[in-house]
């Protein structure tokens, strides 16, 4: 009888998300027939100061506003505050993923372009078939791709750069799930960008530790930092959501019969 393959049933799988959204994805697990383990290895700090800087830059009428996170849009709004609809809504606005536009939304705003392909890429094309900006204002997570805003730069437009949060590596105890590791009492783990690869490695504090359960990534990207780290690889997103890394775990459950 051939197993369903996006099923989990049976398998306990690290999730390592910010604590603030590592319940969805263990309800997408557990609807799966999986349970759902936490490690947090991302930290999300606002960063108030930088925010603060932009409200001179928001009193331009001519600038476009960009946010590629949900993250970067609760820094923003959280400091902000009651003002963050008012102040950032007059703006034309454009936003990277289906989730940075929903939170968005919840603030009355709605997000345009709104590129088809989530990515840096995707926003470059967007911008591309519109009319490009002159001035960009780009609340963005401190690490990161600088292509959007060299390839924007190059074809005249201002990009203003502001950091509004950073990620860090959380400090709580990990002797739990260290010690489940190494019982071989997890079987997957879930990592969706090279900081939350570094900052796994860090946590456990053992590369074959560590390397122990199948290593499920978001994006060929983040296999590549995984893989450069020390990891073993297993599964790769063919989308970059953690719907589909769950997909990708299954299947290489399904397939290895582990």
């Amino acid at each position: 009888m051939n197993r369903d393959r996006s099923s989990l049933a049976g398998k306990s799988i690290l999730v390592t998300r910010a604590i603030d959204q590592a319940q969805a994805t263990a309800a997408k697990i557990r609807e799966r027939g999986g349970e759902a383990l936490f490690l947090p290895c991302l930290e999300i700090e606002c960063l108030a100061e930088n925010i603060q800087k932009s409200l001179p830059i928001l009193e331009d009428s001519g600038v476009d506003v960009l946010f590629t996170s949900r993250n970067a849009v609760a820094c923003v709004a959280s400091v902000l505050g009651a003002d963050f609809a008012e102040v950032v809504g007059t703006h034309r606005v454009a936003a990277i993923g289906s989730k940075t536009a929903r939170s968005l939304n919840s603030y009355g705003i709605e997000p345009e372009p709104l590129p088809q392909q989530a990515s840096q890429e995707g926003l470059i094309e967007a911008y591309q078939q519109r009319e490009l900006p002159e001035r960009l204002l780009f609340f963005r997570a401190e690490e990161g791709s600088g292509l959007l805003q060299q390839a924007l730069s190059s074809q005249g437009c201002e990009v203003i750069t502001l950091f509004a949060y950073r990620m860090n590596c959380p400090e709580s105890d990990t002797s739990d799930t260290v010690e489940k590791l190494k019982n071989g009492a997890i079987d997957g783990v879930l990592l969706g960008s090279p900081k939350t690869v570094e900052n796994y490695i860090q946590r456990i504090g053992c590369i074959e530790t560590a390397d122990t359960p199948a290593i499920a990534v978001i994006s060929p990207q983040v296999a590549i930092a995984a893989e450069d780290a020390g990891l073993s690889v297993q599964a790769v997103a063919k989308a970059a959501s953690f719907d589909a890394m769950l997909d990708a775990l299954a299947d290489y459950f399904n397939k290895s019969g582990a």
